[in-house]
């Protein structure tokens, strides 16, 4: 509010003179860029830590693995039990963090949302207990939205058991779906115009006050006794929902309960489709004997922990410490031991990481099978054909997991070879 006097010639006060202004919408912007930044650098720290923590977990969960076959004694396997159990729950954890970072790797296609929550529904219900009632009200009709339906079910449920913790007595638990257009007010929900999809969750807990509210999707926040929860639950959610180009809502009051809101694009007509695979079986006969594997990996202890597995089940193994070293290597052998697969960390000190190295090989070898690791699928989040196409197996690993997916990427090649030619009007029988 302006204010000013107005005086006439001689001197003497006239009236005032008022205006106003309404900077709610301002002030708003501002508190939101504040909290979008403070985010971002938790988001930064977290996702730095939980890639560390991976390559950590790879080496103490695999030294595990092994020792677990070399021990006899009862005791001693109940030991390697609960440490390797312990270690699988940090694996979990640093997911948790990745995903609130929005730095895990998204399979987004057109999911059908009501067929989704419907499927996941008798699994809800049992993780949810007896004293939970669970309602559905889909609306028919929708449109398919952009989204990857497993880490979709994940924030369905991680967002239903904090509902349930609000509602230590029991109560109601909704799950509704709309369609809704943003158009003029799309800014102010810092979406973009368009259509979306809507999935509510409405409980009728204790709610929240607006301070707890507004840092409820932060992590490791939490209003839960210490040991009920890890504050990560509803972080991990938006995270997802923000990497899926969409937007979390929550809306609370103390005494009426919660909503959280998710909003998610609706699938253009470019959109992948659904798939439903039953994967590649993997047995002996799927395993190339005697197969060479270019190994990068910059942890020592990493190396030769996945130098150890691949050996010991019959592969050769050329193993180097990152990808300059990786490539001088590979077009020094090519030559006289070609190498049938590259199998590379992603994040790498030096000139090249793991996506330059395989770009830089497949530019000279295009039926190069690649499969990458890593703790941390930053590069992987960027768009791109080549990008979303790349097979990439998380950290920390189990020993039957990597060979699973070594044996399945020189399945496929091959495969490919035995079968196809190149053309450049697309494959062609031979």
């Amino acid at each position: 509010m302006f204010i000013g006097p107005v005086y006439d010639t001689s001197g003497n006060l006239l009236y005032f003179f008022a205006s106003q202004l309404d900077v709610t919408r301002r002030k708003e912007s501002e508190q939101a860029y504040q909290q979008s930044q403070k985010m971002e650098s938790i988001g930064q720290l977290t996702a730095g830590l939980a890639h560390d923590f991976n390559n950590l977990l790879q080496v103490v969960t695999g030294n595990l693995e092994l020792l677990s076959g070399r021990v006899a004694d009862e005791k001693a396997q109940a030991y390697l039990a609960r440490a390797q159990g312990a270690a699988e729950r940090g694996a979990k954890l640093t997911g948790q963090l990745l995903a609130f970072a929005r730095k895990t790797r998204l399979d987004p296609r057109a999911i059908d949302v009501n067929a989704c929550i419907v499927g996941f529904a008798d699994m809800l219900e049992s993780s949810l207990g007896r004293s939970v009632e669970l309602h559905l009200s889909l609306r028919h009709g929708l449109p398919k939205a952009v989204l990857d339906a497993e880490q979709f079910e994940m924030a369905i449920l991680n967002i239903a058991l904090n509902a349930r913790d609000a509602m230590p007595g029991g109560g109601l638990l909704t799950i509704c779906t709309l369609k809704l257009h943003l158009n003029g007010d799309a800014e102010a929900r810092q979406l973009k115009s368009g259509d979306y999809v809507v999935i509510e969750l409405r409980d009728e807990g204790e709610g929240m006050p607006e301070h707890v509210a507004a840092r409820a999707a932060e992590p490791f926040f939490t209003t839960k006794p210490t040991g009920k929860g890890t504050g990560l639950g509803l972080a991990m959610a938006s995270g997802f929902v923000q990497q899926s180009r969409g937007r979390l809502e929550i809306d609370s009051a103390p005494g009426k309960g919660t909503t959280i809101r998710m909003l998610f694009p609706v699938a253009g007509a470019d959109a992948l489709p659904t798939v439903h695979t039953a994967g590649h079986p993997v047995g002996e006969s799927a395993k190339v004997d005697g197969a060479h594997i270019l190994l990068v990996e910059d942890s020592p202890d990493v190396l030769a922990l996945a130098q150890e597995h691949l050996v010991e089940a019959g592969y050769r193994v050329t193993a180097v410490e990152n990808g300059d070293l990786a490539l001088v290597e590979w077009e020094r052998i090519r030559a006289t031991d070609p190498i049938d697969l590259l199998f590379t960390d992603l994040v790498m000190p030096g000139t090249l990481n793991g996506i330059a190295l395989a770009e830089a090989i497949t530019a000279q070898d295009r039926d190069m099978p690649v499969l990458m690791t890593t703790g941390y699928n930053e590069e992987l989040v960027a768009e791109g054909p080549l990008r979303r196409g790349l097979d990439v197996l998380g950290k920390p690993w189990r020993k039957a997991e990597l060979l699973d997916r070594v044996a399945q990427a020189l399945a496929k090649r091959a495969a490919g070879q035995a079968r196809r030619i190149p053309s450049e009007f697309g494959a062609a029988e031979e």
